[in-house]
């Protein structure tokens, strides 16, 4: 009878070691699964850093003035006048919807 118990007990406790080494590597895998998200959460911040610094170069060169004698840019006065046209027209004509 005594026999019989100790091999169950073992076997218990075989069972429970085998149970033990399973969540250690699953915490290891879910470790490394963590690293891994980081290290592409940070290459995800580092490309959109690089957009953005891109963005602001472009944005600093198209801000430099093209100024003339009176100071006005040339690219504002054309934009102007071709907006001026623009406005006027849309005004004028109103487009019309009937519901039937």
């Amino acid at each position: 009878m005594n026999t019989i118990l100790s091999i169950v007990q073992a076997e218990k406790t075989g069972q429970i070691e085998s149970k033990m080494i399973k969540a250690r590597q699953m915490e290891e895998i879910r470790e490394a699964r963590r690293i891994e998200a980081e290290k592409k959460e940070d290459e995800k911040k580092a490309r959109l850093e690089d957009v953005k610094d891109s963005l602001r170069r472009k944005r600093n060169k198209k801000t430099k003035p093209d100024a003339d004698e009176d100071g006005l840019r040339v690219k504002d006065l054309i934009a102007a006048g071709s907006k001026a046209k623009k406005a006027s027209k849309a005004s004028s004509s109103k487009k019309k919807v009937s519901f039937a």
